[in-house]
């Protein structure tokens, strides 16, 4: 009875109708990367930067634990014949636990509870329990997959937040040496750890998008101090400046590696750093070059 409630979704067909479809297919765009690697960046650079870079180290974690438990359980999804995502036309990837959900607990939870503004929060709340929905009305998850990513991710919010915790009131003391090395030393364990043979590229990609940001970041803070303009106008033209110039340095990677006969991990390895150190330093030099940042 628990087995089957947790993982038939054949009922699912009979809920379905022409209004709801669009509606969770848009929640579930809220959980594939052409909508994270646009969003992620934009509120970094929109909002508090303390606030959200925490956000954005968080959500890396959480992609990397989310691909890692993939290949440890490596459940398969329901029937393919259910499946009606647009997004997802493959029965490669595996089920448990849902990363959708997973990463949903830990971006909108995570905003719900760190922002002041009402709507924002209302707004987060939406999200949050429309994006699990979704991924069981489109037929890609089941009731476990969805509860596993649930878990996962309030657990790794919650020990985010202990260590950010202990961070901030100095229990945990990081130098920059050993702030790279503990760095290193995680990806490494991931990649050499990793259960099948080639998810371990999950690991050089995010390893590599959170070494370059934390480069940026230390940058900025040892020798900019990046701070937004008080022109409001200005500010949220420079986001959106921001983010075109991220999405086209971004293709200019694509392009540039390209033409580099390069290994392809080595390959993920440099365009992942390269992209978060865009991210946290270049893109706010950049702006700042134009007056729309400023520094010390």
């Amino acid at each position: 009875m628990i087995y089957s409630l947790l993982n038939d979704i054949s009922w699912v067909v009979n809920i379905r109708t022409p209004y709801l479809t669009p509606i969770f297919e848009f929640f579930t765009w809220l959980g594939y990367r052409d909508f994270l690697f646009m969003f992620i960046p934009f509120i970094y650079w929109c909002y508090d930067r303390k606030v959200f870079g925490k956000l954005l180290v968080i959500v890396f974690f959480s992609a990397i634990i989310n691909s890692f438990l993939k290949d440890i359980f490596q459940d398969p999804r329901p029937d393919f014949a259910l499946n009606i995502d647009p997004w997802l036309q493959t029965e490669t990837s595996f089920g448990f636990p849902s990363g959708h959900t997973q990463i949903a607990v830990v971006i909108w939870l995570y905003i719900a509870l760190n922002v002041k503004n009402l709507f924002v929060k209302s707004l987060s709340i939406i999200f949050l329990f429309g994006v699990p929905l979704s991924r069981v009305y489109l037929g890609v998850h089941d009731i476990g997959d969805i509860l596993g990513g649930l878990v996962v991710g309030l657990v790794t919010l919650y020990i985010a937040d202990l260590i950010y915790k202990n961070i901030e009131r100095k229990n945990v003391k990081f130098n920059t040496f050993t702030k790279y090395l503990s760095l290193v030393v995680i990806f490494l364990l991931f990649y050499l750890t990793w259960p099948t043979a080639h998810g371990n590229e999950a690991a050089i990609a995010i390893g590599g998008l959170m070494i370059g940001f934390f480069i940026g970041k230390d940058i900025d803070y040892k020798q900019f101090k990046f701070a937004r303009t008080s022109n409001v106008f200005a500010h949220y033209t420079s986001c959106f400046l921001a983010l075109v110039l991220f999405l086209l340095f971004n293709e200019f990677l694509n392009l540039a590696f390209e033409k580099v006969n390069l290994l392809i991990k080595l390959e993920t390895a440099l365009s992942s750093l390269i992209l978060g150190f865009f991210i946290s330093f270049l893109s706010l030099y950049l702006l700042s070059k134009i007056k729309l940042q400023l520094s010390k």
